[in-house]
């Protein structure tokens, strides 16, 4: 259901946006709407019981501030990307961040490398996001500048997705899911209505043209906004930070189907093709496991298989099951990262 409720929002969520955008080109003002629309959701909801959210803790407000950071930049980043390039190119940057995020859970979360499987999959995915770069029209006119935001975006994806982990593990809520939603959404609120006065969005918005299409757009961008910061909280507590990254663009396949159907903007044939390269390498990695977990399984293993003799077989069993013990206890007191 947590995987579900995930694609169902993260497919429809950058449709979304790219049309609201069209609408109004004002991404930042969009972004603060949809912060204050989620936060008085959890508040409505919490005043009717129907759920629960922890306060704000100065303690947790502190732990949370590099990724507020992060998540404002990759947030704004995302709909600037949005109003300047198509929705195939966002995703095909966004593709590549498995990668980076591969190595940074092995850094930070305590997790092997990708398997040779893995890494060809990865690999596949870089491998097609140049070859769709390489057919991109925006790119032989403006060349590199043309992937300014998608860059930005692609960074600060990948500090989110680690680092928003490591949250997950290391705070305790008593509402884990909502306590998570809130505190992103509140603390993200200040910084996204700076950044959207100091880019001049807020001095732009009296004078935009206000149409029933554009707002009805705007509206369902909002009730998508609550739904991806619920479900994504609730995947990405279940799930690697990884594999968390990688069902986000394994949910592009969608995204892509309905930008076709709704206009004519979006990626020439090739590019089309070099996306699916993209999407179809993701789909065949696998989740690396925990570096003690592993070392846990192989022992388990050594201690099933059979011994050349008897002394040898009671004298390998008896090391190893101490040594099992040992590495279990190990296991078992360290946080599931």
């Amino acid at each position: 259901l947590a995987v579900a409720a995930y694609m169902l929002c993260s497919s429809t969520a950058l449709i979304a946006n790219k049309v609201a955008i069209s609408h109004y080109s004002v991404p930042g003002a969009l972004f603060v709407l949809q912060i204050v629309v989620t936060v008085l959701f959890i508040r409505a909801g919490a005043a009717l019981r129907l759920l629960a959210a922890d306060a704000l803790d100065k303690e947790n407000v502190k732990i949370f501030v590099p990724y507020i950071c992060s998540f404002v930049l990759s947030l704004y980043s995302n709909g600037r990307a949005l109003a300047a390039a198509n929705v195939e190119t966002v995703i095909v940057f966004r593709a590549c961040s498995p990668l980076l995020v591969s190595i940074l859970d092995w850094f930070f979360l305590g997790r092997e490398l990708p398997n040779l499987r893995s890494l060809a999959a990865l690999l596949g995915v870089v491998g097609g996001a140049i070859g769709y770069v390489c057919a991109d029209s925006d790119f032989a006119v403006k060349g590199i500048r043309a992937y300014f935001w998608v860059t930005v975006n692609l960074l600060g994806i990948v500090f989110e997705m680690t680092y928003g982990k490591r949250l997950i593990s290391k705070v305790k809520f008593e509402s884990p899911v909502w306590g998570a939603v809130l505190y992103t959404n509140a603390l993200a609120l200040l910084p996204m209505l700076c950044t959207a006065a100091l880019s001049g969005e807020l001095a732009r918005v009296p004078a935009l043209e206000v149409s029933p299409l554009g707002t009805a757009w705007v509206a369902v961008s909002c009730v998508i906004g609550v739904g991806i910061s619920w479900s994504g909280w609730n995947c990405r507590s279940k799930i690697s930070a990884t594999a968390y990254t990688l069902l986000g663009v394994v949910c592009k396949f969608l995204s892509v189907f309905i930008n076709m159907l709704l206009w004519d903007k979006h990626a020439t044939g090739i590019g089309l093709v070099m996306l699916s390269l993209c999407l179809v390498s993701s789909s065949v990695y696998q989740q690396a496991p925990m570096r003690a977990q592993k070392i846990k399984d192989e022992l388990e293993s050594s201690a099933n298989a059979p011994s050349r003799t008897v002394l040898g077989a009671a004298e390998a069993q008896d090391a190893t099951q101490e040594e099992m013990q040992s590495i279990i206890r190990d296991v078992d007191d360290t946080p599931d990262a």
